[in-house]
């Protein structure tokens, strides 16, 4: 059994799982998700309750946790602060050597993108202590604000990039 984290709009669903929702791919969460032995730490101040067994819905989900690791081999990685619903991220980016964003044929083909050394912040909320995780991933769809050195529209479409990107020239 592997120990997972989804974080929610409305709070963090902790619990164990037999079935790991990455593939090479990514992570693999197109039907609801189930964990076991569930924890669940709501957003509006009340008590953690726990409540057994849980299934978390595709959309729900805006950062999942998992103990796994990804191989990562001759990564260049990348500063990025990133607003996902009520959170704030801040982590590494990791890309291929010579990764040039505005000519790179290669564009993230799962909803999910993978992050490292991450912080977790929860926004407008001072009284609550950041999550230091060694790795997550990111619903890409989800991120509302992106702040990296890196052009990443084609990574996190829909997002307000706080550093204008370039304009291609015809």
């Amino acid at each position: 059994m592997a120990e997972l984290e989804i974080y929610t709009p409305t709070g963090v669903v902790a619990g164990e799982t037999a079935r790991m929702p990455f593939t090479a791919d990514g992570p693999d969460l197109e039907s609801p998700f189930a964990l076991g032995d569930a924890r669940w730490y709501p957003l509006d101040g009340t008590s953690p309750v726990n409540r057994g067994d849980v299934r978390v819905q595709p959309d729900e989900v805006l950062l999942v946790v998992t103990d796994e690791q990804d191989l990562t081999v001759h990564m260049n990685w990348y500063a990025i602060t990133l607003d996902v619903g009520p959170y704030r991220v801040s982590a590494s980016i990791g890309t291929m050597p010579g990764f040039d964003p505005e000519r790179a044929l290669s564009r993230p083909g799962g909803t999910y993108i993978p992050l490292r050394d991450a912080t977790i912040e929860l926004l407008g909320r001072s009284d609550v202590a950041p999550a230091k995780r060694p790795h997550l991933a990111v619903n890409r769809y989800a991120v509302e604000q992106c702040d990296c050195s890196l052009l990443l529209g084609f990574h996190f479409p829909g997002a307000q990039f706080a550093k204008q990107e370039a304009v291609p020239v015809a």
